[in-house]
């Protein structure tokens, strides 16, 4: 009886060693390199783009018609020494170095594109109650 146990219990520590060796799931292969960018953040930069259109009343301008440039979260810009984290460059261009300026940068485009000035002073309200 007792070898019979030792043989159940060295059975079950041997499955258990197996199973945790062999990991969960398939393994993957490896993924072609370079940079990629999920469609849900392309999804979060149009509805972020369109509701700002909204809120600022603007009647021109399509997200499809931006081109947007992924940058580091500061990268050297004209505009401050310290460097930019999003900058506007007229005619289409948006640069983000944080998902979390792109409202900022959309209004500098879009108060280009429907009233002639970027502002680049954010003289408008819209840098408050849109973003």
């Amino acid at each position: 009886m007792k070898t019979h146990f030792l043989l159940m219990l060295r059975t079950t520590f041997l499955f258990l060693l197996l199973f945790s060796m062999s990991g969960c799931g398939e393994q993957a292969s490896a993924g072609k390199a370079g940079l990629f960018i999920d469609n849900s953040t392309e999804n979060f930069l149009k509805a972020e783009f369109n509701d700002t259109k909204i809120c600022g009343g603007f009647e021109n301008g399509s997200f499809e018609d931006v081109s947007i440039v992924m940058m580091p979260p500061t990268f050297p810009c004209e505009h401050y020494a310290g460097g930019c984290s999003g900058e506007y460059v007229n005619p289409n261009h948006l640069k983000v170095g944080s998902l979390y300026v792109w409202r900022h940068e959309v209004i500098h485009y879009l108060l280009d594109l429907n009233n002639g000035s970027p502002d680049a002073a954010h003289k408008s309200d819209l840098f408050k109650t849109c973003i």
